[in-house]
């Protein structure tokens, strides 16, 4: 009896992770000032080279402006529908991202990297909550990938798992 009940829970284990996982895993880092809050994402091995191999049109292994244009308008901006993947939390409800600044992509050892920005907000804290709810990326915020300036005490937390990925910065004034 305990054999047929270990082969049912792996099968359902098995099942749980075949309708759902991430298919791109996206290292976060957070840099929160009183001017703003800077983002950077750098993009799994696989992922970069797919993109890479795009968006780099004339394979030089760098990004011009032209380039960079592209994938702004065709990668990044495309991801507003979704808060890019984004939330924050103020303690009471969750906020999508309305606006993101200053857009750049860049390649660092044979990884995409995008650089941008959220205005600062006026909320004394809150909470930056990453996050895909489709489970297809897989966003993920390490401790030491998050810096404060001195006015700002920040707290990095999350949840990994096979199948889901959750991560948030605490943030306070």
């Amino acid at each position: 009896m305990n054999f047929v009940k270990i082969i049912v829970a792996f099968y359902l284990c098995c099942a749980t992770s075949v309708f759902a996982h991430p298919h791109i895993f996206i290292d976060v880092k957070v840099n929160v000032t009183q001017e703003k809050v800077t983002i950077l994402w750098s993009f799994d091995a696989m992922t970069s080279a797919m993109l890479i191999g795009d968006y780099d049109t004339n394979k030089d292994k760098q990004l011009d402006a032209n380039e960079i244009a592209f994938i702004e308008k065709n990668h990044f901006l495309p991801l507003a529908p979704y808060s890019y993947f984004m939330r924050f939390f103020d303690g009471k409800e969750e906020l999508e991202v309305q606006k993101v600044d200053s857009f750049s992509a860049s390649i660092d050892k044979k990884r995409l990297v995008y650089t941008f920005s959220l205005p600062s907000t006026l909320l004394k804290k809150y909470e930056l909550r990453f996050f895909d709810p489709e489970m297809y990326v897989a966003l993920i915020l390490k401790k030491e990938g998050l810096s404060c300036s001195k006015e700002f005490t920040c707290k990095a937390q999350g949840y990994d798992a096979d199948f889901y990925y959750a991560y948030k910065a605490s943030i306070s004034r």
